[in-house]
Parts: C-alpha cells; structure tokens; sequence
C-alpha cells in the first residue's frame, strides 16, 4: 500500500450523490447488522457520518450528523462522546445546536428516545479549549446512538477539514464543502483510500469525498506512528481577493519559506539565541577545547547534556529567553538544542536549526507550502570538518550524534537568514544485532557462553532496559527471559561503550544443567533472538509495517560435539524471503573438525513495508521464528 500525499486544485470527476441520512430513519441493514463482515471482533460502529461545511462572511459553519451502533457490552464505551474545541477568549471556536437521541430496537419495534439537555453539557478544560460531551443513557447491546452539532471556526487561515478514520471501524464516512469565491484554498489529501477509493465530484465551487469501509485506527506492532497515515482532507489559505480603487485584487497570504524562517529565526533572536555573551561567560569554567570541530561539538553537546535538565514537551517556540535558562539549568529540548547552536556559533563552527514534522505528527510528507502548523520539532545542522552532522537533545541518555527516531523524516526546514529552504534529510547509523556463542560440556552442565554486541540505536534501547531493571534493583538475567526448569541464565556482565564505539557488548552465559546425565540432549542455540517469536499475529493489517530503519540481526554459534556424543538431528541450511525482498533471512549449519557451526541472517532492508504485503510477511516472519526455534540434538553414542 503506498501512503500518498496529494495536493489537489480541483476535481473534474462528477458523481451521483445518494440521499443523505435523516435522523430516525434506518434501513434494515443498519438494524440487522450485529457484526462488521471486514472487522469482526469491533465492538461499535459508525453507520454514517458526514460533514457539511459553508462560509458565513468571516467565518465557516460545519454542520456533523454522526450515527453509530453498539455490537457488544464493551462497546457502550461510546455512548459518551466529547468533542473537544478552541473558544478561547473571542470564541474562535464554538458549538451549538447540540441534539442527540438513541434509538432501541425489539420484537420488530422501534424505540427512539430524546437524550435530555442535562446530559449534554459543555466543559472548561482551561487555557482556552473546552469540550462538549454527550451522556446516552439505557444504552444496550443493538442500541443506535445519533447526534448533530454545528461549529463555527473564525479562523479561516488552517482549515481542519475532515478525518474519515475513527477509533471503530466506518461504513460511510462523506464530507463536502462550499468554497468561497473571495478565498482561494490549497487542499492538502492524506490516504490511500482518499486518492484510490474515494467517491469524489467538484461542481461551482462544492466539494465532495465519500469513503466506506474504513478500518478503525489503532496502534499496530511495527506502526507507533499510525496518525501520519490517516485519511484525512484540511485546508490552507493560499490568497484572497480585496478591494481596492479599481475593484479588487488578489493578495497573498502564503508567505515563501525564505520569509517563514526569518519570521521564526526572530522570535529565536528576540529570546537570545542569537547572542554570544551570555554563552561566552556561562563557558568560562567549561572545557570545550578540541583539535578537530568535530570534538569541541561533541564536548559542547555533552556540557550541555549533562549540565541541564530537558524537562516538557518537544516543540518550535521556546518559553525561556537565554538568560532564562542559562540560570534555571532546566529546560525544554528545542531551548537546549538552540543553547548548543550558540555554544557552537560561538566556537565558529557553521549550525542552525532544522524544523521537523515528526513522527506521529500527522503527516507522511511534508507539504510543499509554508505554512509552520506541519512542523513540530527542531533539529541542529551542523557543519564539522566538512562533514554534516545532525544534533538532538530530546534523549538525555543518547550520545552524541543520536537523533530520535521520530525524528527520522525524509526532508525539513532548514532555518537561515533570507535563505530558509526544504532539505533533504539522512541519519547514518548501523543499528545492527551480533550475537556470538561456544557451546561446551563443561563436567555434567552444557554451557553457552554467549556475547551479544547492539549497536547504535539497537544500543540505545538495550541501555534503557539495562537501566531499568537497576532501577527496580532486578537481575540482569531477565534481559533474557526465564531459563527454564533446568536451564539457568549466568554471570551476565555489561560493558557499555556507546559512547565511545557506538555498542554495548553483554556477556552471559545459559546452562543446561545436568545435561551430560542423560542420553539426548536438545536444546535451542539462538533462542534469545528478537525475531524467535513472530511478532505478527493479527489476521489482518491497517497501516504498513515500519521497523524505522534497516538493520540486520546476525547469530553464529559454534557448538563442540562433547565426547561420547554425536549429532543426531539439527537445522538444515535454508533462504528466506519475499517479493522485493524487504526482509531476507538465511540459515547456515555445517560440521567441521567435530563442531557444529550454525550461521544466521536476518536483514531489514527496507524498513517500510507496504500493508499489502502483510500475509506474506507475516507468513515469512512465523517461518523465521519457526526455523531459529529448531533444537540441536546431541545423542550418545551407544558401544557395540
């Protein structure tokens, strides 16, 4: 499945429209249905639901109808519906118009009962936003719950148009809008669906989309960042027409990028990021000397590292003006990252910062307009003896170099007086797995003494769950799951080298006690890999599968026959694979000089996969997990 982003000016498909709902008026599909055919274990869902959007002078009125069915006794969850808006202090946003009514269905006889204005109701959730919610009441198993609201929405610059996807799968999902003629909007498409499926038609000026059978949207393994994929339409200013002596004119409300950084480099320079003498005495007693740029970055990253605290939310504006942090020695990551670009500006080193729309930002691409709504975060360019390298600080346990993932996207702003531009961007890094393992009979015990290096971000993950288990004071053994009833997990020693060669190397070793005591042996050489279970048990998939970055799991196993033994079974060679080859997987075993060598590969070669291709990956990844599960059987030889 290609995610799309698309930009679209006008439709020139036409198509016929069916009647719209009405409220209380069901078909006997809707009242017959108890199961949704496409996503049978879904507790509720939305029969129809549309959006009806027109402008009223300096501000835009949408009309919502909403009809949903509840299919089991977890599904009354969503018989309490909160619609949370921006009212601000001149009512930006508002609600009205708020009506509600579920409707029962027994022995072939319709029920429809009002819901009562004291359980529709409006909440302050403070700092200008507030929500409406509605309370069903008597809601059963069959029930049909509808309700319809207007909202009006003065800011007409960002449209937020309408998302076709909600938290329970939809059957009908149809929005349409009525342009007005005076304003001229970019329409920005997100979706497969919106630009493969949907029903579609443009007439003076309204617009249409109809989606059906839409899957609810729910956080798959692989896929933390399902937000970018939604499908969904929103709208941006681009011009506007206003009088003037002749009549009219068109005026631009779109600025170009070059005018958007400058406009945000401001409001950085207004706060102090841009000055050098606060940073110059602050770095009086620090070290930050180096024969290379590429060291003083690094010493000044980890001065500012470990000197001040990130505390909140990743974002573009800063709070604190230098000074500010300078004294507090606490601050949000963007305000550290422009902290570091001073230190640096301050060292000659050339950097500036890079706006980012991160992962689970709500977009799959950055839109080619500037407007700053699709940026988030920020990241530090800088150029360190010839070589570009990015800079991040939203992690305190990452070293220097690290950018958090949600921070690997294909372009950003890059930020530099009157040259402000879209940049490709790359993080190089070799997150990758190595596993090494000698397997003796040391007296009655076989033993694996076994050393796993991760690499990179590999690393990175493996030093946090390290952590953690310290911090809860728990065995280092539990890294690697339970032993079992006569296997033991040993002498588990760490030796963390991130910073300095980018891995962690782990020693430990697995004992099977007692093994030399009995006739067989069998036990699994490569059972701590990540991928002997399959991660992908679900029948179907929603979004593509994304492993974040390409990477390659490596195991060798080199076990000596003890004596008296000889092989009676073990895993035979063997290639994985499927179209395109993503993911290949390969399985080695050869006997030399009376040791077993075992080799295996998997490698992630292309991190986004395609929904489309799930059944056979997920077919793939049980035949992987299933062949690292294969056992070794050591059998005694029996004397003539």
């Amino acid at each position: 499945m290609k995610i799309i982003l698309s930009v679209i000016v006008f439709f020139a498909v036409s198509f016929t429209w069916a009647q719209g709902v009405k409220m209380g008026k069901f078909s006997e599909e809707e009242i017959s249905l108890s199961e949704v055919s496409y996503e049978p274990d879904a507790n509720a869902v939305v029969l129809w639901e549309e959006g009806e959007s027109k402008f009223f002078g300096n501000m835009l009125e949408t009309t919502y109808l909403f009809r949903i069915k509840i299919l089991s006794d977890a599904g009354k969850e969503h018989a309490d519906i909160r619609v949370r808006y921006f009212r601000g202090d001149s009512k930006i946003e508002d609600i009205n118009g708020v009506k509600a009514q579920v409707s029962h269905f027994e022995d072939g006889n319709q029920e429809t009962i009002k819901v009562e204005k004291d359980n529709i109701y409006d909440v302050d959730l403070g700092e200008g936003y507030r929500e409406m919610r509605i309370s069903f009441p008597n809601v059963k198993v069959g029930s049909i719950l509808e309700y319809t609201y207007k909202k009006i929405d003065r800011n007409l610059t960002f449209l937020d148009g309408w998302t076709f996807q909600n938290s329970i799968p939809t059957l009908v999902s149809h929005y349409q809008i009525k342009m007005n003629p005076q304003l001229d909007y970019k329409m920005i498409g997100q979706g497969y669906n919106l630009t493969h499926n949907a029903e579609k038609s443009s007439e003076y000026g309204l617009f249409k989309w109809t989606l059906r059978n839409l899957y609810s949207l729910k956080e798959e393994p692989f896929m933390k960042n399902y937000r970018d994929y939604i499908e969904r339409v929103e709208f941006q200013l681009s011009q506007y027409q206003a009088p003037n002596n002749t009549g009219s004119q068109w005026e631009d409300v779109l600025n170009t990028w070059e005018i958007l950084g400058d406009e945000l480099i401001s409001t950085y320079r207004e706060k102090g990021y841009y000055r050098s003498n606060p940073i110059e005495k602050e770095l009086l007693e620090a070290d930050i000397s180096g024969s290379t740029q590429l060291e003083v970055a690094q010493k000044a990253y980890y001065y500012v590292r470990d000197n001040f605290t990130s505390e909140g939310v990743d974002f573009i504006y800063v709070d604190q003006n230098l000074p500010q942090l300078l004294k507090s020695k606490t601050g949000k990551p963007q305000e550290l990252v422009l902290l570091l670009m001073g230190i640096l500006k301050s060292q000659g080193i050339t950097c500036d910062p890079v706006l980012i729309g991160s992962k689970g930002n709500g977009r799959t691409h950055i839109v080619p307009f500037p407007f700053l709504s699709q940026f988030d975060e920020i990241l530090l360019k800088a150029e360190l003896d010839g070589k570009t390298q990015y800079l991040d600080l939203s992690d305190p346990d990452a070293p220097f170099g690290y950018v958090d993932l949600d921070k690997h996207v294909q372009m950003g702003l890059y930020l530099m007086k009157d040259k402000s531009t879209l940049i490709p961007l790359e993080f190089k890094h070799s997150s990758n797995t190595v596993f090494f393992s000698e397997v003796n009979m040391e007296d009655e015990d076989l033993v694996m003494s076994n050393t796993i290096r991760h690499y990179y971000y590999e690393g990175l993950d493996w030093n946090k769950a390290i952590n953690s288990l310290e911090k809860q004071k728990e065995p280092l053994g539990k890294l690697f799951g339970e032993g079992g009833e006569s296997m033991s997990i040993q002498d588990v020693e760490v030796e963390n080298t991130l910073v300095e060669k980018n891995y962690i190397s782990t020693k430990f070793k697995v004992i099977l006690e007692g093994a030399g005591e009995q006739d067989m042996i069998m036990f699994n050489p490569i059972k701590h890999s990540a991928f002997a279970k399959n991660p992908f048990t679900q029948e179907y998939r929603i979004f593509p599968v994304d492993f974040e970055y390409a990477f390659n799991e490596t195991n060798n196993v080199n076990i000596k026959i003890p004596e008296g033994y000889e092989i009676d079974d073990f895993p035979q060679e063997e290639i994985m694979t499927i179209e395109g080859q993503p993911v290949v997987f390969s399985y080695s075993s050869k006997v030399m000089n009376n040791i077993l060598v075992i080799a295996t590969k998997l490698m992630v070669r292309t991190p986004l996969i395609d929904a489309a291709q799930y059944p056979d990956l997920k077919y793939l990844m049980e035949s992987i997990a299933s062949k690292l599960n294969e056992p070794v059987v050591l059998k005694k030889i029996v004397s003539p």
